[in-house]
This record gives C-alpha cells, structure tokens and sequence, in this order.
C-alpha cells in the first residue's frame, strides 16, 4: 500500500483487518451482543481491504474508553492495574464535553470501530456517563457499544434510558463479584439488582463469569527488558490484550494494562513513539492510527513478562490497606 513497505502492510492486515474478523468471531463479543460466528474470513477481510483502499482510514477492532481509572473495587490481579494507580497517575472522572471531543476526532480517522465500550475503573463513578452513551449511540462509525461494570453503583434513569437508546447495538458486561470477601467498608455488589434492572428494561447485557465460571490469573510481572523480537512477536500475536486497543486520557495504546504502564512507569523512546495522541493539533491523525496498527508487535510487550503467572487464583480477590 501507497506509503507502507510490505511488512508493514502485512502487520496492518493482521493487526486491523484480520482483527476486525477475530474480534467478531471472539466469544466474549458475540455473547455481549448475541452475535452468530461470521463465515466468510476470505469474503469479511477482502471487503474491509476495499473499504481501506477508498478511505485510507483503518477499521478499529476495538476501542475501550476510559472514563476514570478511580474504581469502588481493589482487585489484586486487576488486568488494568488499577489499585497500583497512584494520586498522580489517576485519571479522574472525563467530562461529556472532553469526550465528545475526543470521539470526534477519532472517528473522523478512522473508517469505522467494531467495539466501542466505556471502561475504568468503575465507569458508573463518572456522573457523565450517560451523556457519553448517549451521544455514542448516534455515531454511525460505532457498530457496537458497551459498558464494563463491577456493579457496585446501579445506574440512573438517565444511564438507563441512555443505554435503551442503544437497541441491539449495546450491552453491558456485567461481572458477578458477589462471593468476594474483604471488599471496602460500606460496599455492596448489586449484581442481582443490576441484572433485573437490565432485564425489566430489555438491555442485552452479559454475565460471562457467572454463565461460565471465572478463575483469575495473576498480574504479569511489569518491567522493562529487550526481549527477542521472535519471542514478542508470539507474545503479542496470543495475548487477549490485543481485544483491548485503550483511549485513555487522549492517548490509544495497545491494550488493557498499557495504560498502567504509560502513567505509571518510565516509557523507552520507541513504546513513547508507539502512542497516539488524539488531541494534539496538525498532523495526519489517520495516517498516525493507520501507522499505530503497522507494527509486527507492541513495544509495550517489552514490559510484560508471563513466564511465572499463577492460574486458578480466586475470583477478584481483594487488597488490604497494607498491600499499597
């Protein structure tokens, strides 16, 4: 492609194209959104390459908004790192205006995002959620949209009647921590209550853990090394956070626990050069997203080290004030 070498546009096929289909055929996606399993790879992928041809703007798999990384939960082996955030690094509840802004930058540089969902931390703890959802549900680029919530706030009439508004382009993902001991004094998870609120009121919604079972796996070790690109590429090419491209703060990275280490931790120049930033003025922002999914890898796997994580550990197990 005009621009690209033959790496990078084979990385770009992979990494947006190609991904386009996986994320669609993923299981936690089509159970959020009562999907049936797409058929024609061949078909799907030649379509989206044509679509490019025309736009030069790429097909986002996903893009999970941060609306506040502050969280009523201090799960141990949360796989955004939220409990490890500290006064500095927090991002506090985003304004409907800032959002706004956000999103139509972005959409106006990109062809289209499959999965739009609202993340945190806990998204119910910013009060312009459902001006977000909203305003979400009237971008026609957005093919599906959702809510990750831990279900410790139940939503407002207007969050309710925003996500109706959705139709059959929205759910929410709902997570069943009811079992879980030691949460913070004077909290309750609503999980039941939440659940017959989306049921009363005909939201699709998805309760993966409690249909499937949900054992937690341990945090990756987080630090820095120069690990062998054959060894990053088979990282990269078989993590789940591959399903989870963030906006956090006006910056896309790569996945879930990339946005703990871009606020928290030093970034090496070429991880820094791997993140777009939405809100700076000038430039090519379509050119920088199309670029931002030309990598055979993210730099951000240099940081991310699975060889000792523990599998089968108890589901949201909770910090104590003494662990931070």
């Amino acid at each position: 492609m005009k621009g690209m070498t033959s790496a990078e546009w084979e990385s770009f096929l992979d990494n947006s194209i190609k991904h386009v289909w996986r994320t669609a055929n993923v299981p936690w996606i089509r159970e959020l959104f009562g999907l049936p399993a797409l058929k024609s790879e061949f078909l799907f992928c030649e379509y989206l390459k044509m679509r490019f041809l025309v736009t030069q703007k790429a097909a986002m798999p996903t893009c999970e908004y941060v609306v506040t990384t502050r969280c009523t939960m201090r799960c141990r082996h949360c796989n955004t790192g939220i409990p490890y955030f500290n006064g500095e690094t927090h991002l506090g509840p985003v304004s409907f205006e800032t959002f706004k802004q956000d999103i139509d930058t972005l959409l106006d540089s990109v062809d289209f995002i499959y999965a739009f969902g609202f993340v945190g931390g806990e998204p119910l703890l910013n009060n312009d959620l459902h001006k977000m959802l909203s305003y979400a549900v009237t971008q026609k680029k957005i093919q599906h949209i959702f809510i990750a919530t831990n279900c410790t706030i139940l939503p407002s009439n207007e969050l309710i009647s925003a996500m109706k508004s959705g139709g059959t382009r929205f759910a929410v993902q709902i997570s069943d921590y009811r079992d879980v001991k030691n949460i913070q004094s004077k909290l309750e998870v609503k999980y039941q209550e939440f659940k017959s609120i989306l049921k009363k009121n005909e939201i699709m919604y998805s309760a993966f853990h409690e249909k499937h079972g949900a054992n937690w796996h341990s945090l990756p070790e987080i630090y820095y090394d120069k690990q062998s690109p054959e060894k990053i590429r088979t990282v990269f090419k078989n993590c789940f956070g591959r399903y989870c491209n963030m906006l956090c703060d006006g910056i896309l990275s790569q996945c879930t626990i990339s946005v703990y280490i871009n606020r928290c931790m030093q970034l090496s120049l070429k991880a820094k050069d791997e993140l777009v930033d939405v809100r700076i003025k000038g430039g090519d922002l379509a050119k920088q997203i199309v670029h931002f999914y030309s990598h055979p890898y993210s730099e951000f796997c240099h940081y991310c080290h699975w060889e000792n994580v523990k599998y089968n550990l108890p589901f949201g197990e909770q910090l104590g004030s003494e662990d931070v």
